[in-house]
């Protein structure tokens, strides 16, 4: 069968959805709230901060909305996987309660926040099938569907439904396989119903477009170079603000060591054409953990299909998650033609909660830790943000709150705090340069020198990079990410391009490069 590859490297949200201008700092602007971090988490808050009175100043790196939540499968969900039985067990009924309830609040906050601003961004409601071929995971369905019940949260047990793809195709594109005329017959789920889905482009651009004037900003395409009580220093210029929201992903200034708690998960995706009508529903496969939702466009539904998920820095070759997630979906949809494909990362907290709210750093806010479920999420992150500021309580904040892990263990192995970044000296010089000219095109490694070690990568043109192989946050070695062709962090998700740019925090700093 043949199969169309478009090779288009981006999120399908990105491609064709106006791109929005915005100015870079002006030096010694004066908000009483800066947002260090333009996704949804950021263009949220800042709304609903502005709605309250307050003067905001937004601050993204790159574009808006272009990175973790340009990157997103979209699902607008109550739940994304078997979490609520593991919370209750770990955390006790009332943070079990306290999880639901924020969870029904901030989804239905969306849809209140697209009526309110009659926001066109193919939002739809759906249900959301959380289930398994396997009768090995039955129990583990069961066993979530039981705390749903406990919890009093609206979804059903069922093994009565339609699976996402064609029964047809799947043993006609398995016919070689031995289990799968069985497995076809076999699935449980739970089903919750009501669920949405939507464009995050499409929703984020209609909200940013609402926060600049009366004394509030978006700025695009300023680095973060420090943070102070106060103070925002950029590339571009200096924020002053009253208060402060570290809303990066990876908070790139952390002062309770929140990131000693989380794990960076990179998930893989790919936007595909199929013969099959893809039902009116959103899929989780438990295991293997894959995903999938269609979404409007002008050739007809596109499906969005996730998976492989890993810990970042972890694959020896990422190229080969994206192949092994498109020979998943060769077998179980008839595929008319791949037209995108992309990664995104997420943190997933130890205890499965988001971290939202202020620091022990007086006046400085973050959020984080969404577990790949970050539309939710970012909005609850507003809704409880917005109230912080404003002096008002909020039930969640101590379930959320930064400040929870202080009497944990990290999670985290100890980099190499202090690493020499000296210029190589000749000897060194020679090693590097004889490594490269070893190197194919398009090929990376490290070279472990006597006293440090050297990332070298040689592009499609020969061009060749040489940089510290540490990472900047707190000096952990970096693995080679060769689908993105970045540097990334194992130990808290940091990413750099291979010419050394910090391209995603918590990291701030860029490699030192040895060959400029």
């Amino acid at each position: 069968m043949l199969i169309f590859i478009r090779e288009k490297h981006l999120p399908f949200w990105l491609d064709k959805e106006e791109t929005l201008e915005f100015p870079t700092v002006k030096d010694k602007t004066k908000v009483d709230v800066a947002i260090v971090g333009g996704g949804i988490v950021g263009i949220t808050t800042g709304l609903m901060l502005k709605k309250q009175g307050f003067k905001v100043g937004i601050i993204e790196s790159k574009k808006i909305a272009s990175d973790v939540t340009g990157s997103t499968t979209a699902k607008i969900t109550i739940s994304s996987n078997l979490v609520y039985d593991e919370i209750l067990s770990d955390s006790g009924l009332e943070v079990a309660l306290k999880f639901r309830d924020a969870n029904i609040l901030a989804f239905d906050k969306i849809s209140e926040i697209i009526n309110e601003y009659k926001i066109d961004c193919d939002y739809e409601k759906i249900p959301l099938y959380i289930y398994s071929t396997d009768q090995n995971n039955y129990k583990d369905i069961e066993k979530e569907y039981k705390a749903l019940q406990k919890l009093d949260i609206d979804a059903d047990l069922t093994d009565d439904f339609q699976m996402p793809f064609n029964e047809e195709s799947f043993k006609e594109n398995n016919a070689k396989s031995k289990d799968s005329e069985n497995n076809i017959g076999m699935n449980k789920a739970i089903r919750y119903n009501n669920q949405a889905i939507f464009h995050p482009k499409k929703y984020s651009n209609s909200l940013v477009k609402l926060i600049p004037g009366e004394g509030s900003h978006v700025f695009e395409n300023n680095k973060v170079i420090d943070i102070k009580e106060g103070k925002i220093n950029t590339d571009k210029g200096d924020i002053f603000a009253d208060s402060i929201i570290i809303a990066t992903n990876s908070p790139i200034y952390d002062p309770d060591s929140t990131l000693s708690y989380m794990s960076p998960i990179k998930s893989y995706m790919l936007g595909v054409y199929v013969k099959e009508k893809i039902p009116d529903a959103m899929f989780v496969d438990i295991n293997p953990f894959h995903t999938y939702r269609k979404t409007p466009t002008e050739k007809g539904d596109l499906l969005i299909i996730a998976g492989e998920h890993h810990h970042t820095g972890k694959s020896k070759d990422t190229s080969a998650n994206f192949k092994k997630l498109i020979e998943y979906t060769k077998k179980k949809f008839n595929v008319n033609s791949i037209e995108y494909y992309w990664s995104n990362q997420d943190n997933k907290t130890t205890d499965r909660l988001p971290v939202i709210g202020e620091t022990s750093q007086k006046g400085i806010y973050i959020a984080t830790g969404f577990g790949s479920w970050g539309i939710v999420k970012a909005t609850l992150a507003g809704m409880m943000l917005t109230d912080l500021i404003s002096n008002k309580k909020n039930i969640y904040t101590e379930a959320f709150s930064p400040k929870r892990f202080k009497k944990q263990k990290s999670i985290k192995k100890k980099c190499q705090s202090s690493f020499n970044t000296k210029d190589l000296n000749t000897e060194e010089l020679k090693i590097v340069k004889d490594a490269i000219l070893d190197l194919n095109p398009g090929e990376a490694k490290i070279i472990e020198l006597p006293k440090r070690g050297i990332s070298i990568y040689k592009d499609l043109k020969s061009n060749f990079f040489a940089l510290q192989a540490n990472c900047t946050h707190y000096g952990c070695r970096l693995s080679w990410n060769s689908a993105e062709k970045t540097w990334d962090c194992p130990q808290h998700g940091s990413l750099f391009d291979y010419k050394g740019n910090s391209i995603h925090g918590p990291a701030i700093k860029n490699l030192k490069s040895y060959l400029d």
